[in-house]
């Protein structure tokens, strides 16, 4: 990371950022793009990893080491990321990022736990975040499907990573009111103990959801090598 954007990190951050540039051999990138608002992102692959920012005052400790942690997972920990299966012929772009922002989903019941820990004040971030996301699966046009995906997601976030607050009252209200609650305690209880192993978390997650299996595989990133592999996503045998 160029230093002018290091050195405005503190030393655990700092110590974070070189760690997984040396271990990974890539050099982590900062990008300003004004036009992209005020959130913080990363782009990572297999050539690199860039983090996304708006301008100077986006570049904040908390948000970096959100996408940092997102980084480490994929080019260190050899954590897979969830991608459309090449050989699914019913792809369309509605289908890729609806998989994109599940993976995401997934990958912040590991790290947003691990953020709150370093700053205590992203839980009232999150928090704000979930009470957004509640109110959209309500009154979103969406599927019964999609509603139903979302509001089991968005529910085991709160209960997993929140765990306390208003926020765990409006995700049971909202489970309630679908008719789900019965579903999201198996959701829960096949998710939680699948957390530390990617592949197996995955495939929890879409039995439950029931997406097809066949629609889906996993991207792993050997970043030393320079190059990626996408496994298909099979059913537990």
């Amino acid at each position: 990371m160029d230093d002018h954007y290091l050195r405005q990190l503190p030393d655990d951050l700092q110590t974070l950022v070189q760690g997984t540039e040396q271990q990974s051999g890539l050099v982590i990138q900062v990008e300003v793009d004004p036009a992209r608002g005020a959130t913080v992102a990363c782009h990572v692959d297999e050539h690199g990893a860039t983090l996304l920012v708006s301008g100077e005052e986006s570049f904040q400790p908390a948000s970096v080491m959100h996408e940092l942690l997102h980084i480490r997972r994929f080019l260190v920990d050899g954590v897979p990321q969830i991608v459309v299966n090449e050989d699914y012929n019913d792809w369309t772009p509605e289908l890729e990022r609806g998989l994109t922002n599940l993976d995401n989903g997934l990958e912040h019941l590991v790290i947003v736990p691990e953020e709150i820990f370093r700053f205590p004040g992203r839980r009232e971030y999150w928090a704000g975040v979930m009470t957004r996301k509640f109110e959209e699966i309500r009154v979103n046009p969406l599927v019964p499907d999609d509603r139903r995906r979302h509001a089991l997601v968005n529910w085991l976030f709160t209960h997993h990573v929140l765990m306390e607050g208003p926020q765990i009252l409006a995700a049971d209200s909202l489970v309630d009111e679908l008719g789900l609650r019965q579903q999201a305690d198996a959701f829960r209880d096949a998710m939680i103990p699948a957390l530390a192993m990617k592949q197996e978390a995955v495939r929890r997650c879409f039995q439950r959801l029931n997406i097809p299996f066949a629609a889906v595989a996993l991207k792993y990133i050997d970043s030393r090598a320079r190059r990626s592999r996408a496994v298909a996503l099979e059913p537990a045998t």
